[in-house]
C-alpha cells in the first residue's frame, strides 16, 4: 500500500563553540523554523533559511529525538521504512548527534531503546534484527565482523524486485537493548577514524545501521509485516587545505568528497525531473536509493559549525539542505510475502558469500605462511641429535636412537658463519620463500577462478532474467 508523496524533512542543528574558538553571532536561530546566517560575501547583510526545525547549541539530544526523530521510529511499527541521516562538514557534530556518548546518548541508542520498550509493551511478538556497516573508500565493510576478516569489501546487488541489498552482510537478531548496546559498542571500534586538524576523532567512512522489525498480525488478518529503520552517519566533506591531511587522509577525503558530490547530483536530478538519476555513481547513493525519491520516509539532520570561520561551508551546507527539502518520497507499507527466492536472488546472494569465502582462504594462506616461518625458526633451537639415527653423546637412548628434547637458546651450540657448515632445514617445514611462492600461486589461481565464475554468473543471470520476463509476460 502506497501513501501520498512526502518531502524529505530537514532539521538544522548548530553545535556549541569549542574552547579554542572565539564566540560570535554569525549563525543564530531566529525561530523554531528559521536560521539566520551572515552573508559571507557581504558581512553587513544576513541570509535566512527555512527548515522544518532549527535548534541552537543549548538544545539537548533528548529534545531533538522526541520532537523530530521519535515519530519516524514509531512509524516502522506500521510497516513503513524510515531513514535518518546526518549531513555536514567535518567537525560539525554529526557523529555526536547520531551516536552520542555514554552520558548523553544520541539518536541510535535512543531509537533502539524506544524499539525495545515498544516491544515489551505490546502483546505482539516482534522479531528485531540489526546490521551495521561502513562505506570506506567506496568499499562496503561489515562492522559486526573484525576488520582483518573484511577482505576487499562486500558487493552491492539488486534483487528481482529491484531492491538494493549488500550481499553477504550479517544480520544479528537482538532481544534486548543491553544485548544490542554490547554489540554496537564493539562494532563502533571497528569503524575507521583518524585525527585531522579540524577534528581529533574524524570519521573516515559513512556508517549505516539498519534495523528490521518483523511481526505477524495474528489478531487481524494473520499477515506478516516488516518495518525498516536506517540511521546513517555521513562522513563530513573536507577542505584539505584546512585539514592539512597527509597522503592517506587525502585519499580518504577524496572518496568522501566524491560520494557527497554524487549525493548532490542525485538531489539535483530528482528536483529537475532528469531522465537519469545517478544512484549508481556512488556506493552511498546506491544504498540511499530508497530514501532519495524512493519508498522510505526521509529526514536529514543538518549539522553546522558556528562562527565566521566556517561561513562559506555553512552556506554551502544550508543551500544543499534547502534543495533536499524538495525531494519527494512515496512511503510504502511493507507486507512480507512468503519468501520464495527466485534463481536470480540466489545467484546474487551466493556470489557475495563466495567472494567473502575466497578472501578468507587467501587470508588463511598468509596465516599458514607465518606459522611455517615460526615453526622453521623454532626448529633451529632443537638438539641436532634429534635427527640422528645413530648413538648420540647427549641424551641417546639405549636402543641407539637419539631422544627428542629441546634446549634453550643459551645452551644451543653456536652457529658457524660458514654457509657450508649450516644445518639444512627440517623435512616437512617449508622455508619462508617457499611459503611466499605458494601463497602467490594460490592467490593468482583464486583470482583467475573468481573472474571466470563472475563472468559465468553474469551470463547465467542474464539468461534467467530473460526467461523470467518471458514467463511473466506469458
Amino acid at each position: 500500500m502506497t501513501t501520498a508523496g512526502n518531502k524529505i524533512k530537514v532539521v538544522c542543528r548548530i553545535r556549541p563553540f569549542l574552547k579554542t574558538e572565539k564566540p560570535d553571532t554569525a549563525v543564530s536561530v531566529e525561530s523554531s523554523t528559521v536560521l539566520r546566517v551572515t552573508n559571507p560575501r557581504d558581512t553587513t547583510k544576513d541570509v535566512k533559511f527555512n527548515f522544518d526545525s532549527c535548534y541552537g547549541p543549548k538544545v539537548g539530544q533528548d529534545v531533538i529525538y522526541k520532537t523530530d526523530v521519535r515519530p519516524l521510529v514509531e512509524s516502522i511499527f506500521s510497516g513503513m521504512s524510515a531513514t535518518v541521516f546526518c549531513y555536514g562538514v567535518t567537525g560539525a557534530g554529526k557523529t555526536h548527534t547520531i551516536q552520542g556518548t555514554e552520558t548523553d546518548p544520541g539518536i541510535i541508542p535512543r531509537a533502539l531503546e524506544h524499539i525495545f520498550m515498544h516491544k515489551q509493551r505490546d502483546a505482539i511478538d516482534y522479531d528485531v534484527r540489526v546490521s551495521y556497516y561502513e562505506i570506506y573508500k567506496e568499499a562496503v565493510f561489515d562492522l559486526f565482523k573484525p576488520r582483518d576478516a573484511a577482505g576487499s569489501g562486500l558487493p552491492i546487488r539488486e534483487d528481482a524486485s529491484h531492491k538494493v541489498f549488500v550481499a553477504g552482510l550479517s544480520e544479528k537478531r537482538v532481544t534486548s537493548y543491553e544485548q544490542f548496546d554490547s554489540m554496537y559498542q564493539r562494532a563502533c571500534g571497528n569503524r575507521r577514524t583518524a585525527s585531522t586538524k579540524l577534528n581529533n576523532h574524524s570519521s573516515r567512512s559513512h556508517a549505516i545501521l539498519t534495523v528490521h522489525v518483523q511481526w505477524k498480525d495474528d489478531l487481524a488478518s494473520g499477515r506478516t509485516w516488516c518495518g525498516r529503520l536506517h540511521l546513517i552517519d555521513l562522513a563530513g566533506s573536507e577542505d584539505n587545505r584546512r585539514t592539512e591531511n597527509g597522503r592517506d587522509r587525502m585519499a580518504e577525503s577524496s572518496a568522501i568528497n566524491r560520494s557527497l558530490f554524487v549525493l548532490g547530483q542525485v538531489v539535483e536530478a530528482l528536483n529537475t525531473g532528469a531522465s537519469r538519476i545517478p544512484y549508481r555513481d556512488s556506493k552511498m547513493t546506491r544504498i540511499l536509493q530508497d530514501s532519495l525519491g524512493g519508498d522510505s520516509q526521509g529526514m536529514m539532520i543538518v549539522n553546522i559549525s558556528p562562527g565566521e570561520a566556517f561561513l562559506q561551508d555553512t552556506h554551502n551546507t544550508l543551500n544543499f539542505a534547502t534543495k533536499s527539502r524538495e525531494v519527494v518520497n512515496k512511503p510504502v507499507v511493507h507486507e512480507v510475502v512468503e519468501q520464495r527466492w527466485s534463481v536470480v536472488d540466489r545467484l546474487q546472494h551466493h556470489r557475495g558469500v563466495g567472494r567473502a569465502m575466497r578472501t578468507a582462504v587467501v587470508a588463511a594462506g598468509g596465516v599458514a605462511k607465518r606459522r611455517w616461518s615460526e615453526e622453521a625458526a623454532s626448529s633451529d633451537t632443537e638438539d641436532p641429535s634429534v635427527h640422528q639415527n645413530g648413538p648420540s653423546s647427549a641424551g641417546s637412548s639405549s636402543n641407539g636412537v637419539g631422544s627428542k628434547r629441546r634446549v634453550s637458546p643459551a645452551m644451543a651450540p653456536a652457529r658457524s658463519s660458514d654457509p657450508g657448515t649450516r644445518r639444512p632445514p627440517l623435512a616437512g617445514h617449508p622455508q619462508p620463500q617457499q611459503a611466499d611462492f605458494v601463497q602467490k600461486v594460490v592467490s593468482a589461481k583464486f583470482h583467475e577462478i573468481s573472474q571466470k565464475s563472475e563472468s559465468a554468473s553474469n551470463q547465467i543471470m542474464e539468461r534467467v532474467m530473460r526467461i523470467e520476463k518471458q514467463l511473466s509476460g506469458a
